[in-house]
């Protein structure tokens, strides 16, 4: 099949770059893009200062050896901006030896945040996290005289996530919970590359359909060895 967007996981991830921010797509195991992740491990030693935005701390591989706790115990990755970390067993160690940064923000906050950022938007209003930790040194402003705080918009140099079917057009579907954070993802990074469960032909897909239009999608990976 001869189409130019159309690359080898290697191919993807070599495209990155050390101090490249990173959103990886998936909500434990469901919508992950696996073979991406598996070929961004491989690149240890040759990266770093990299920025991680994923909702779980790519804790999506729970397991022992799993890939999530590869990928992080690289060590190309001096920040992690997520909404849990608790099934990351190296994350949580390296961030309590100093040597990783933690930046986690309600699930809610999170998403809209990278919405945002996908929108042009400056920023959403939100209550959740007032009086908390969330809250400190952030903007918060009063509407109609209830208090809001003011989070700023998340926007990645790439983004790699999971569709179900992926036509050769790059159009995207997918199939229940595996849309979960990857729709917003694919629009707040300026490269985009979709791992594709299954791929088609374009033309062939109902336009009903599909989650993420083709002109989000830069690079398109055919999974071969993700779950």
């Amino acid at each position: 099949m001869n189409n130019k967007k159309i690359l080898t996981a290697e191919e993807a991830v070599s495209k990155i770059k050390s101090n490249n921010s990173i959103m990886l797509g998936g909500f434990f195991y469901s919508g992950a893009p696996f073979d991406l992740v598996r070929a961004l491990t491989y690149r240890a030693g040759e990266l770093e200062n990299l920025t991680l935005i994923t909702n779980d701390a790519c804790s999506e591989f729970v397991f022992k050896d799993a890939l999530g706790n590869a990928l992080v115990e690289t060590g190309m990755f001096k920040k992690i901006v997520c909404s849990y970390i608790g099934h990351n067993h190296v994350a949580m160690k390296m961030a309590k030896e100093g040597k990783l940064e933690i930046e986690m923000y309600p699930m809610g906050t999170f998403v809209e945040k990278i919405r945002a950022g996908g929108a042009g938007l400056g920023g959403v209003l939100t209550p959740t996290g007032l009086g908390t930790e969330v809250a400190n040194g952030k903007e918060i402003i009063t509407i109609q005289g209830k208090e809001y705080l003011l989070e700023l918009p998340l926007r990645a140099d790439v983004a790699f996530i999971y569709g179900s079917v992926v036509d050769t057009y790059g159009n995207v579907h997918h199939r229940g919970v595996a849309a979960n954070f990857n729709v917003a993802m694919a629009t707040a990074a300026d490269y985009v590359v979709v791992e594709a469960k299954e791929l088609v032909e374009g033309g062939t897909m109902d336009p009903n359909g599909v989650s993420i239009p083709a002109p989000f999608i830069d690079s398109i990976v055919i999974q071969k060895v993700g779950a």
